[in-house]
């Protein structure tokens, strides 16, 4: 398996790093600038479609293990889901896998033309409902947890498990979206955190639970891919920027990201597994939750822009960009120390 981490990664990266200047000269071609203002840090026209790079360098990335016999084996992996001695379902880890590029396809269109010419927010909204639908439909779905206090594992409704698998993933995509403010910071922080799930996945991989292992190892490739495609195009949107990713990028990336913790740091026998991918963004979530209080107290839209982020702030009391991004970074990183070291702790008790 580790050779199928490896190429995922350094395809994802070559990939994603080739083509993010042809995504620039795309952009500027199709007029998809971003324009300054009293609002933005950056003082010129910049292209916007970074997105096309990391999307290009993710799908490459993973489809090209289509050249190594296990990783076919490990799509061809089917599980019965039984109930009540009732066979309900039939899990396939190949649909969950065309499901997350399907769904990561809608949500790279949505922003391509969000990038292009602003989206209103509710079918905005809408579009990455279906998109979180789809994915359910493919098989991807938090159907339960193990809690301290129950001796089985619990189960939720169905109606329950697609709801919050829906806000779930929404709330990653918009996440990630929200806190793509600085140069180099949304595709540094997710690239952590990916890394971060990879390893995590890794170390969860030897479970007993067939599926779960399986599982865990296809998430483990989808972070390889999440990393270097994010690392790719961060050569060329670190401080000073070249190129944004856009919501093309960002919805993208968080969705994927989102779509990974479903399919594999969740999948431990513990409730402590639902913590560890909150600990690694727990940064950007804190600072998108204080935004939107921070709005709805002054009674202004929840979606409307403002300069009230943390870095915002650390800007005003005249920090520089990369002084900012490199503290989310390490901020982030120890978050990341910390849920890996919690998935090896409780590794071991159990």
């Amino acid at each position: 398996m580790n050779n199928l981490y490896l190429s995922a990664f350094i395809v994802s990266l070559v990939i994603s790093f080739a083509f993010t200047p042809l995504a620039g000269l795309l952009a500027k071609k199709f007029k998809v600038m971003d324009n300054p203002d009293a609002r933005k840090v950056h003082s010129k026209l910049m292209p916007r479609w970074g997105g096309i790079a990391i999307y290009l360098g993710f799908v490459v990335g993973v489809c090209s293990l289509f050249l190594f016999k296990r990783f076919g084996q490990l799509l061809a992996f089917r599980h019965k889901v039984i109930v009540n001695d009732n066979l309900i379902d039939i899990l396939s880890l190949e649909n969950q896998f065309i499901g997350i590029i399907v769904g990561g396809t809608i949500l790279f269109i949505l922003g391509l033309l969000d990038d292009k010419k602003s989206i209103p927010p509710v079918p905005k909204f809408l579009i990455q409902i279906i998109a979180a639908l789809t994915v359910i439909n493919y098989g991807i779905n938090i159907t339960g947890l193990n809690l301290p206090f129950f001796s089985n594992y619990l189960n939720f409704p169905l109606l329950l498990s697609q709801i919050i698998t829906i806000f779930w993933l929404i709330g990653f995509m918009n996440t990630i979206n929200l806190i793509d403010g600085l140069d180099g910071l949304a595709a540094g922080v997710v690239a952590i955190a990916a890394s971060t799930f990879l390893i995590v996945a890794i170390l969860q991989s030897d479970t007993k639970v067939i599926l779960f292992s399986k599982q865990l190892k296809l998430a483990a490739i989808l972070c390889a891919a999440l990393t270097g495609a994010c690392i790719g195009f961060l050569f060329h949107n670190f401080y000073p920027a070249k190129i944004f990713m856009g919501d093309s990028g960002s919805q993208f990336i968080g969705f994927i990201l989102g779509a990974i913790t479903v399919i594999g740091t969740l999948k431990t026998t513990a409730v402590v597994s639902l913590f560890i991918p909150i600990i690694v963004v727990a940064f950007p979530v804190l600072d998108v939750a204080f935004s939107i209080l921070r709005r709805f107290s002054s009674k202004k839209s929840i979606m409307e822009a403002d300069k009230g982020h943390f870095h915002h702030r650390l800007l005003g009391k005249g920090w520089t960009q990369r002084e900012i991004v490199f503290l989310i970074y390490i901020i982030t990183f120890i978050l990341s120390l910390f849920a890996i070291l919690i998935t090896i702790f409780n590794g071991r008790v159990m």
